[in-house]
């Protein structure tokens, strides 16, 4: 299905989105998990469905105005997050999610009709699928070879087409593109579930959604030495802020990282912007997917104070080497330019509190006010931790010995 291009990139206001045809794009082809997700919204109803190679043209359909919003596969509970989808919200110029969905998903091994297990010697399907089915497959086809495909749907044609002897996808794929199942419930773990968020162009109407519980995302790419960055995070963990974060780690080449990370709560509540401001104070570069209506609690076990590493599909992924030193000078540049921001910082704070006590002093009262050093060194020490209190005690320290005497 082929829907005309806007040749604006602005996107559809709120009027134009209630008098016209909503538009969704999707990971396909059709018969994806992703489809299934979609259709599960009551807004997907009656619209234009419009289904994308890779996840990175389902977004370059939203940013171009041939769709409203995408939706995206991000997280499996066995398989971890979604790389290519990590990597196109990173390189789309300003996605915002606006809904997720998650599904339980179940797989099936799908064949032309009157194949036997014996005959199969090749099976597509997506990486995250063949992780969850890894033990079926070495069971009852143990000489068959696993072929990577952009989605199951994708692997399911190419069965059709005959260019593979089986693929592993859902079994709602099998009518739609005449297969049959050699079998059911395929997956080595039951229960898992699969995340999606549904993603429009930041400024976009934003689909409606129900007052449930909430969640603020992030994303970033950071270049990072093998295991530099885990360390990094897990001591980021350890803030008393950041407790309740989920922080998921995609493998992006041999030096660098892709974070997702999910806070509990909106942006207006003080605990959640809190941890955003963190988080983005600790790795500079990380931006802000926006709030959504979560499917379900971000309280939930399997997401508690976890790190989710997951490797990309590429040779690379596991390749140790040193930050090239390009991006070392960037770096430092980048923070010459922060510590400067800081001191004029301070040097703006030092004019302030030197009114202050002058005021002060000047009506009897005493140079320092200790409630007010008290609530300011707690402030300091919520957001930055332990290490906190002790930034706070340099810039009372430097403010008072500036006061006139």
């Amino acid at each position: 299905m082929k829907l005309p291009v806007q040749d604006t990139k602005a996107p559809l206001t709120e009027a134009q989105l209630c008098d016209s045809e909503r538009r969704f794009a999707y990971l396909g082809p059709e018969g994806t998990f992703t489809e299934q997700a979609l259709r599960s919204l009551p807004e997907a109803g009656g619209s234009s469905l419009l289904p994308a190679a890779t996840a990175a043209q389902a977004l370059e359909y939203v940013c171009r105005g041939a769709a409203d919003a995408a939706m995206l596969p991000v997280h499996n509970t066995v398989a971890g997050p979604v790389p290519d989808t990590l990597r196109a919200l990173v390189e789309s110029p300003s996605p915002v999610v606006v809904r997720e969905v998650v599904l339980e998903v179940e797989f099936a091994l799908l064949v032309r009709p009157g194949t036997p297990l014996s005959r199969v010697r090749t099976v597509s399907g997506h990486p995250h699928a063949g992780t969850q089915v890894r033990r079926w497959l070495s069971s009852h086809v143990p000489h068959a070879r696993w072929i990577a495909a952009p989605s199951n749907a994708e692997g399911a044609r190419r069965v059709k087409d005959s260019e593979c002897d089986a693929a592993v996808a859902g079994l709602h794929a099998a009518a739609r593109y005449g297969l049959e199942a050699a079998g059911t419930e395929i997956q080595d773990s039951s229960g898992a579930a699969t995340r999606f968020l549904l993603c429009a162009h930041r400024g976009a109407a934003r689909v409606p959604a129900p007052g449930r519980a909430h969640r603020t995302s992030l994303i970033g790419r950071f270049p990072s030495r093998s295991g530099q960055f885990a360390v990094h995070l897990r001591e980021l963990k350890k803030h008393p802020v950041l407790q309740e974060v989920s922080l998921n780690v995609v493998h992006d080449g041999p030096d660098s990282r892709l974070l997702l990370a999910d806070c509990p709560g909106r942006m207006d509540r003080p605990e959640t912007a809190r941890a955003v401001g963190l988080l983005q104070l600790s790795l500079p570069g990380l931006r802000s997917l926006g709030s959504y209506a979560s499917a379900h609690p971000v309280k939930s076990p399997s997401e508690r104070s976890r790190i989710m590493t997951a490797k990309a599909t590429t040779a690379e992924a596991d390749l140790s080497v040193e930050p090239a030193p390009g991006d070392v000078a960037r770096l430092r540049e980048q923070i010459d330019a922060l510590d400067q921001s800081l001191i004029g910082a301070l040097q703006q704070r030092l004019a302030a509190s030197k009114e202050i006590q002058r005021l002060r002093m000047s009506g009897g009262g005493a140079r320092i006010d200790s409630g007010r050093e008290h609530a300011i060194r707690d402030r300091y020490t919520q957001t930055l931790g332990a290490g906190g209190s002790a930034v706070a005690d340099a810039v009372l320290e430097m403010c008072r010995g500036l006061a006139p005497r």
